[in-house]
């Protein structure tokens, strides 16, 4: 599993999204990741076509996570997002925390798995990066 990090993406979801999700339920919130994933998935891409064989992640919300915001499972093709933040940093989930995962599934699909198990190597920095995101790999939000 990777570890948890903030970067600057604006946000190009077709719904408003607030700061919090104190009115949003598991189930919309599940939808609108759904529909999130999606779109940035269809970015990715077409910033490499060859991506274009393989699926989306699945997305797993995940209540148990307090440290972590995000992990993604690259042999498994899940993204697990954690609940708990998004009642406070719902936007940084989708902007940053989101994007920042599927990087990780994008960089396993197009390279393999990474050399000496660094899953914010050269070749995940890069694809952040010509995704006009900050390579970081750690966020700073509390929950």
């Amino acid at each position: 599993m990777t570890g948890v990090q903030t970067c600057a993406l604006p946000i190009c979801f077709p719904v408003t999204i607030s700061g919090t999700i104190e009115h949003m339920n598991r189930t919309e919130l599940q939808a609108k990741l759904e529909a999130k994933t999606a779109l940035l998935w269809e970015e990715f891409c077409e910033m490499y076509p060859t991506l274009c064989k393989f699926d989306a992640p699945k997305i797993v919300i995940n209540g148990r996570f307090t440290k972590t915001a995000g992990c993604c499972e690259v042999e498994q093709n899940i993204v697990h997002m954690g609940y708990k933040f998004f009642a406070k940093h719902s936007a940084v989930m989708f902007a940053v925390i989101l994007p920042h995962e599927l990087a990780h599934q994008v960089d396993y699909n197009l390279n393999g798995l990474p050399k000496n198990n660094r899953w914010h190597g050269s070749t995940w920095r890069k694809i952040m990066v010509e995704f006009g995101l900050e390579p970081n790999p750690y966020h700073s939000l509390e929950i």
